[in-house]
């Protein structure tokens, strides 16, 4: 269970964090106030793709609305990871730009990275924030004092934006690297995504 795999490579903490998966009219989601490492198929909820609760034992994510707001405004999206890796969440605390073409990986994966001033957690006013990044195709935002949320049309692609928006975030803070510092250029950014069409 990939939301068993965040919680153990150290993506989020506590019980923070909420992973879903949409399938044809349902959307199945974590439930709320429950650490990841723990979690088993049952404690999944379903809701239906309008937020309405459908089956479950528990509580969905208090974040289901913003999940619900992605895969409502974006048909691409099958997946959405919401997390708080430790250098990505410092990174969106700090209101600190990430030099996204500084490695081919999160050039090719991470880009266009949004960030989203804070909103409070849970609100119709937080989902409502991630449309600029949608219409401009994000699948990674950056969420200022709060942590990072990331979309994938498999759960493989989701968690593979999250390590690598996490990877480079700490290689960043590492070297001190900004944007337009210690990136590959452009050019031969564009060169390499070619050979891999």
């Amino acid at each position: 269970m990939y939301s068993k795999l965040l919680w153990d490579r150290g993506l989020t903490e506590g019980t923070g964090g909420n992973v879903s998966m949409r399938q044809d009219d349902s959307v199945f989601i974590t439930p709320t106030s429950m650490i990841k490492h723990f979690l088993t198929d049952e404690d999944i909820v379903e809701l239906a793709t309008d937020g309405t609760k459908v089956a479950g034992k528990y509580n969905p994510s208090s974040e289901y609305k913003m999940h619900i707001f992605l895969y409502q405004n974006n048909p691409d999206v099958n997946v959405v990871v919401h997390a708080h890796p430790p250098y990505a969440t410092a990174a969106a605390v700090a209101g600190r730009e990430l030099p996204v073409n500084m490695l081919p990986e999160s050039a090719l994966l991470l880009t266009p990275i949004t960030y989203i001033p804070y909103q409070m957690p849970g609100s119709q006013g937080f989902a409502d924030a991630f449309i600029n990044g949608i219409e401009k195709g994000s699948n990674v935002f950056l969420l200022g004092n709060h942590g990072v949320t990331v979309t994938g049309k498999t759960m493989t692609e989701a968690f593979a934006r999250i390590e690598t928006l996490e990877f480079l975030s700490r290689v960043s803070f590492l070297t001190g690297a900004e944007p337009g510092t210690m990136e590959i250029p452009d050019d031969q950014i564009q060169a390499w995504l070619a050979t891999l069409k």
